[in-house]
């Protein structure tokens, strides 16, 4: 492998992170929105992006001679591009993650309190005293 491929190689990584980056962020938009449906659309380009970057990484030697002085400034303008595009990338998944989890709990005690009313009790002769069926209306 030649210091041309591996330039190409991460190239082509930076340019799939920057892709990745924008489903992140039309990710966020989707939770903030609460569009379930778009967020839930959103997940196989992701998960295909990501495979790709997997694969652009799986070939991971290095020439063995030591590069130019053209190649190695562009190596090292690349690897700080995709250090910055990686840590956007994070921030940005903690960001979506942060927002479901909160979500989710949201939503957990919403019916924690509906469902602590519908427990059932005993009678005076130690019986279990029958429950009232309860709807449940989603809203879908």
């Amino acid at each position: 492998m030649t210091y041309a491929e591996v330039i190409i190689r991460l190239e082509s990584e930076k340019t799939l992170v920057e892709e990745l980056n924008t489903h992140l962020e039309q990710e966020v938009r989707c939770i903030t929105c609460g569009d379930v449906q778009a967020l839930e659309e959103t997940m196989p380009g992701k998960q295909k992006i990501i495979r790709s970057i997997a694969e652009n990484r799986s070939n991971d030697e290095m020439p063995q001679s030591d590069p130019g002085p053209e190649d190695l400034g562009r190596l090292r303008s690349l690897q700080q591009d995709l250090v910055g595009l990686w840590r956007k990338a994070t921030g940005l998944n903690d960001l979506a993650k942060s927002m479901v989890t909160q979500r989710l709990s949201e939503i957990d005690h919403q019916v924690e309190i509906f469902f602590a009313g519908m427990k059932s009790g005993y009678t005076r002769e130690g019986k279990k005293s029958p429950i009232a069926l309860h709807t449940i209306k989603t809203g879908a």
